[in-house]
């Protein structure tokens, strides 16, 4: 039973695999350049560092989206600007929805 399990899963990954080959040829083979391109650099360095630098990644991402969001709230309009270069502001800039 376990066996026959698995040759249908085989089976459908392949059915859907030639699916999506017929459909979009070139996505189909970026998608599995990047495979290789993962497997080849995960190879290199073990998954807890792939991991890591991963969820570093994200969670800059997120501080700067938090950062970009209160910028907008507080009204400051110049967002790549200095923190002297907001203090400088000669009137006070109003919420901004």
């Amino acid at each position: 039973m376990r066996r026959l399990r698995s040759i249908i899963y085989v089976a459908l990954v392949a059915a859907v695999g030639l699916l999506a080959a017929t459909v979009s040829p070139l996505s189909v083979l970026l998608a599995s350049m990047a495979m290789v391109a993962f497997l080849a650099i995960a190879r290199q360095m073990n998954f807890n560092n792939i991991f890591m630098i991963i969820k570093r990644y994200a969670k800059n991402v997120s501080r700067i989206r938090v950062e970009i969001r209160a910028k907008l709230h507080t009204g400051f309009r110049d967002y790549n600007d200095s923190v002297d270069g907001e203090e400088s502001h000669s009137r006070n800039c109003g919420f901004v929805r």
